[in-house]
C-alpha cells in the first residue's frame, strides 16, 4: 500500500497476493503491444489499435474481497503508464471478457481482465486506486513488465516568475509555474484548423460557429513530489485584467487531450480546446490547476497587451471649460446628476461637451457636469493613460447570481468617461 506521507510505492511483480484496503488482488499476467492488440481484435473486431503513440496492453488480476460486506471493483479503478510517467484510464470498450468488474460478496473472488493503453512498454506500471474507497491508503501498484520501478526524472529548476501579474503576462512559447505544474503553451489554432483537429463528435456540431473555437497544445510537467491530475480547467480565458469570462464552453480536445494525471517529474504534451462567446475578448489566458496549492500565472495573446493594458496614473485636474470627446461608445447622457436622471441620450462619439461647473459625488460616482443641450453628462474619472488624456475607467458591481464575484465595466474618453450601458467591459449582461 502506499504512504499517505511520501509517494514511494512498493511495486509488486506478478503472482504476489497484494492488500489493497478491502481487498487481496494479484496480478495473473500481462499481454502488452501487438500480442495485447490481438487480444483486443479478437474480443471485437470493432476494436482499433491504439490512438497516437500509445500500445495496448491488456492485465489480468484476482481479486478477493476480505471485507465483511459486499465490495464493488472496476476496471475505472485502475491505471496504466509506461515509462513516460503518464497515467491512462481505461477507454470504453468491449475488451477480452471477463471483465474485472462486479460487486464481489465477502470472502468471494473475482477474476478479469484491464484493457488499457501506455506509452513506452519498457517499463509498465498498474496502478489500483479506488475512487469507491476514497483517499490513498488502499492503492497498490504493479509491475506490468520484467523489473519494471517507478519512473524517475531530472528535478525542476527554480520558478521563474513569469506570467506572475496580468499586468506582465508571459508569452506564448515560455513556461510559466502555478502549483504543481509548470506549463508552455507550444501552438494556438483557431477556425477552420481546430475544426479540423477536434474530435469526430465535436464536429458535428458543425462549422457555423468555428470562428469561436480555440484549442492549445500545452506542454506539462508535474513539479511536485506526488501523482498529480491537470484538468481541462486549469487553463481558462480572462480578460486584461485577469478576470475569468463567464459562460465559455470547454469543447472535446483533439488527441491528445491535456486532461491526464503525471507522475512526479513526468511531462506530456495535450490540447484543450475553449468555444468563447461574443462578449469574450482574445486577452489573456490564466494558467491555474488549482487555487490552493498555486498562484495564477498569465500568458498573453500579443505583446500589445502588455503596454495597452499598463495601470494607468489617477488624474483629478479636471477644470471648467475643458472639451470632453468621446472616444469609445455608447455613453450615457442624462438630465441631472444621478444614476435616476433620465437618460437624455446615448453619446455615439460624435459629439463634444464643454465642462460647465465642479464635479459632484453622488450616488457612489464622480460626476462633472457637461453642456450638451443644457444636460448633465456622468463623468466618472479614475485613469489617464500614460501620454495621453484618455481614461479608463472601472465600475465594480456586486452580482449576486454569481458566488463572489466582481464585474469590472470599461469605457473610455478624452478627459473624463462616464458608466456606459449596456456595459462596455463585458457586453451581453443585462443592463442597470
Amino acid at each position: 500500500m502506499q504512504s499517505a506521507a511520501a509517494f514511494n510505492p512498493t511495486i509488486h511483480p506478478a503472482g504476489e497476493a497484494v492488500t489493497a484496503g478491502p481487498w487481496q488482488l494479484t496480478l495473473q499476467r500481462t499481454e502488452l503491444g501487438n500480442h495485447a492488440l490481438t487480444t483486443m481484435l479478437n474480443a471485437n473486431q470493432a476494436n482499433e489499435d491504439a490512438p497516437l503513440d500509445l500500445q495496448w496492453v491488456v492485465a489480468y488480476l484476482q481479486a478477493t474481497n476480505t471485507s465483511d460486506q459486499p465490495q464493488v471493483i472496476n476496471i475505472s479503478d485502475f491505471a496504466i503508464c509506461g515509462a513516460e510517467g503518464v497515467m491512462y484510464r481505461t477507454p470504453l470498450t468491449d475488451g477480452p471478457a471477463p471483465l474485472l468488474q462486479g460487486i464481489v460478496g465477502p470472502g468471494e473472488t473475482i477474476e478479469g481482465a484491464i484493457p488499457c493503453w501506455a506509452g513506452n512498454l519498457s517499463n509498465v506500471l498498474l496502478q489500483f486506486s479506488s475512487p469507491f474507497l476514497g483517499g490513498n491508503w488502499a492503492d497498490a501498484w504493479f509491475a506490468l513488465s520484467d523489473g519494471a520501478t517507478l519512473p524517475t526524472f531530472d528535478p525542476a529548476g527554480d520558478d521563474n516568475g513569469q506570467g506572475s501579474s496580468p499586468s506582465s503576462p508571459a508569452a506564448f512559447g515560455e513556461t510559466v509555474r502555478s502549483g504543481d505544474f509548470e506549463v508552455t503553451i507550444l501552438r494556438y489554432v483557431t477556425g477552420q484548423e481546430a475544426y479540423d483537429i477536434a474530435p469526430v463528435g465535436v464536429r458535428a456540431l458543425g462549422t457555423w460557429d468555428i470562428g469561436n473555437w480555440h484549442s492549445f497544445l500545452l506542454r506539462v510537467r508535474n513539479v511536485s513530489d506526488k501523482p498529480r491530475f491537470f484538468s481541462f480547467v486549469g487553463v481558462r480565458l480572462t480578460d486584461f485584467t485577469g478576470e475569468p469570462w463567464d459562460h465559455l464552453l470547454q469543447l472535446g480536445a483533439p488527441l491528445p487531450d491535456v486532461a491526464k494525471e503525471l507522475l512526479p517529474g513526468a511531462t506530456m504534451e495535450g490540447w484543450c480546446s475553449i468555444e468563447t462567446q461574443k462578449w469574450a475578448s482574445l486577452d489573456l489566458l490564466r494558467i491555474q490547476n488549482n487555487a490552493i496549492t498555486g498562484n495564477a500565472r498569465y500568458v498573453t495573446f500579443s505583446d500589445d497587451v502588455r503596454a495597452a493594458n499598463e495601470i494607468p496614473t489617477p488624474h483629478a485636474d479636471l477644470a471648467v471649460g475643458d472639451v470632453v470627446t468621446i472616444t469609445q461608445a455608447p455613453l450615457n447622457l442624462r438630465d441631472a446628476p444621478s444614476t435616476s436622471g433620465v437618460i437624455v441620450t446615448e453619446l455615439d462619439g460624435t459629439s463634444t461637451l464643454t465642462i460647465t461647473g465642479e464635479a459632484v459625488e453622488a450616488d457612489g460616482l464622480h460626476l462633472v457636469p457637461g453642456d450638451r443641450d443644457g444636460h448633465w453628462g456622468e463623468w466618472l474619472c479614475r485613469r489617464q493613460l500614460p501620454g495621453t488624456i484618455t481614461f479608463r475607467v472601472v465600475k465594480e458591481l456586486s452580482v449576486q447570481s454569481r458566488k463572489s464575484c466582481v464585474h469590472r465595466k470599461i469605457c473610455s474618453a478624452t478627459f473624463v468617461a462616464e458608466e456606459a450601458q449596456p456595459w462596455a467591459g463585458k457586453p451581453g449582461h443585462s443592463r442597470f
